[in-house]
């Protein structure tokens, strides 16, 4: 059975300042708990829904999760949806402890070596989508800034498939980021709608993608060293974050 304190970690999970306090967060979804539980990162517990292990996949699960010591706490389906955070729950939830990760754990030994800095970014759907594309394409690490959503909000974790749990996902200020970016050689790039394509891009590179209705603040666009657009050929005024942060990842890793 759940204990008192693994009730309250489940309710309590889903607020900021539980986590902070914790160091822990939530993982929800069949295909999140499997690459958490394949990940380095540590596992409290986990919770599965009496029906998980009626498929080959979910007992499968709860087997790889049992391999690792971590102890399972089946209910019924009733009491697994009154813990869940989403509407259509998949039966499985896990609570891990936060990854204390700092600016020297992003690898920029390879180039080109570019790294995501989200100024702001507010949307945890949004945060969690280019922590997964920066994964894919190829970049080193992503940085939030204050004012952007936790890296840990459990909407923002399923977002990111598994991918903040394999790749550096740090905040910082830009007192500590900016002198760290000077010493390893970085260009600060900051996304800008309608600024032109730098006729060279550079080989190291932070990207710095902006809040979602008013793009990169004053401050960062002072710092920043290059501003880098995408051409809009049709009618819309400009991307979602996550799109132009896409392309514009591609363009500085190709």
């Amino acid at each position: 059975m759940l204990t008192r304190r693994e009730e309250r970690l489940l309710r309590t999970l889903r607020q900021r300042r539980a986590r902070d306090e914790e160091g822990l967060f939530l993982a929800e979804g069949v295909r999140t708990v499997e690459d958490l539980v394949a990940s380095p990162l540590v596992v409290r517990f986990a919770v599965a829904a009496s029906t998980l292990g009626d498929t080959p996949r979910g007992r499968g699960l709860v087997s790889a999760i049992e391999a690792r010591g971590i102890a399972v706490h089946e209910v019924d389906e009733r009491d697994f949806r009154g813990k869940a955070d989403t509407e259509t729950p998949q039966g499985v939830l896990a609570v891990a402890e936060i990854p204390r990760a700092g600016l020297a754990s992003i690898p920029l030994d390879a180039e080109p070596g570019v790294l995501l800095v989200l100024d702001a970014v507010q949307d945890p759907g949004n945060f969690g989508t280019l922590v997964r594309t920066a994964e894919a394409l190829g970049a080193a690490g992503v940085v939030a800034l204050p004012g952007s959503v936790d890296p840990w909000n459990p909407k923002a974790v399923r977002a990111a498939m598994g991918s903040s749990f394999r790749l550096p996902v740090v905040e910082a200020e830009w007192e500590a980021l900016e002198p760290w970016l000077r010493e390893h050689g970085v260009v600060t790039v900051a996304s800008a709608v309608g600024a032109p394509r730098p006729e060279s891009l550079p080989r190291r590179a932070a990207l710095v993608l902006g809040n979602e209705g008013a793009g990169v603040s004053a401050d960062t666009l002072r710092r920043s060293e290059l501003t880098m657009g995408i051409p809009l050929r049709g009618r819309a005024e400009s991307l979602n974050v996550a799109a132009a942060g896409a392309i514009l990842l591609h363009e500085l890793l190709r």
